[in-house]
């Protein structure tokens, strides 16, 4: 294996990071929830899902959204 191809394979391999802060730890499960949270509140209340996605603000309605996930 050349050089380039091991660089390129130690690029690809996700290593998982150990959080010392606990704060820090729990935070992407909190955003998680917190997404969750929103799907369900924009579903229920019939209204759009505000995402930022691309630089770019998006109105998504949650219908659309659950069609594009089932594709």
């Amino acid at each position: 294996m050349s050089k380039e191809q091991k660089a390129k394979k130690k690029l690809m391999t996700t290593t998982k990071k150990i959080i010392q802060d606990p704060d820090l730890a729990r935070v992407e499960a909190a955003l998680l929830r917190a997404a969750q949270k929103a799907r369900k509140t924009a579903k229920d209340t019939r209204t759009p899902l505000v995402i930022y996605k691309d630089g770019q603000i998006i109105l998504q309605r949650i219908d659309e959204e659950m069609q594009q996930e089932s594709r």
